[in-house]
């Protein structure tokens, strides 16, 4: 017996995804943990579609530590191209999220951000920002060390003052409407790129008057996406690609 998946990737943030549409599918943290390990498939985040009577499909999100999220703009992008159609509604634990095509691109309305106070911590100032899921943004004037980024990154994700955890940016502002940002994700560790994060660090620098335009380029290390708030919901914009389709025996997940 096999399990088939497809291995996907926006902006350098990869997702393994399964359709239970048709079939259930249930995993467990350990199951999920072993999965998402680099050193076997190898994932950011793991997805569950299933069927939905409000939607034209229901996504579950599980970062690679087991744990579930609410929002992923980049698996929604994903999971949007697998349906193929000009137009999808997808249902998460955030709320339904709808899609569309614009060329070979795909956008998703990532709905209206929530902001609370700002944060002192560990040497930096955090713009708290939830987009679905929860977001920490701090803008720097130049590129942040590989070892502070290491060692502040979990830090930030565990302080007490995030009883659910939270994701981590470090924002530099090239333009007004570039930003360079490396992001430290709430149950992953780092990341080529995180939907939601590029959506937390754009309306929190439009929100701060750090830039001018209304619409932002965020560059991550996997690569761009195209961010559009006017003070209502978020669109964002950007490509995906199928990297394989594959089947995992059921008794690897024994």
């Amino acid at each position: 017996m096999t399990l088939p998946f497809v291995k996907m990737s926006g902006a350098g943030n990869d997702f393994v995804i399964f359709d239970a549409r048709k079939t259930t599918i249930s995993l467990t943290s350990e199951q999920i943990k072993k999965i998402s390990d680099r050193k076997n498939i190898g994932c950011d985040q793991l997805i569950v579609i299933k069927n939905s009577a409000e939607a034209d499909c229901e996504m579950e999100i599980y970062n690679s530590d087991g744990s579930m999220s609410g929002a992923c703009g980049n698996a929604t992008r994903c999971v949007a191209s697998l349906l193929e159609k000009p137009e999808v509604k997808i249902k998460t634990a955030a709320g339904i999220l709808k899609c569309w095509r614009v060329s070979d691109l795909i956008s998703v309305n990532m709905g209206e951000p929530k902001f609370a106070e700002d944060v002192a911590l560990h040497g930096f100032n955090f713009s708290c920002v939830d987009v679905g899921n929860p977001h920490a943004v701090t803008f720097l004037d130049a590129k942040i060390s590989d070892e502070k980024f290491y060692d502040v990154g979990p830090k930030i994700e565990l302080d007490k003052i995030f009883p659910n955890k939270t994701n981590v940016e470090f924002a530099q502002i090239i333009s007004n409407n570039l930003i360079e940002v490396r992001v430290w994700e709430r149950g992953a560790g780092e990341t080529l790129a995180c939907g939601s994060g590029a959506c937390a660090v754009a309306v929190a620098a439009i929100k701060k008057n750090l830039v001018q335009s209304k619409k932002i380029t965020i560059r991550f290390k996997g690569g761009d996406l195209e961010i559009e708030w006017n003070n209502n919901s978020i669109v964002m914009t950007g490509g995906y690609t199928k990297i394989f389709d594959g089947e995992i025996d059921l008794k690897f997940l024994a």
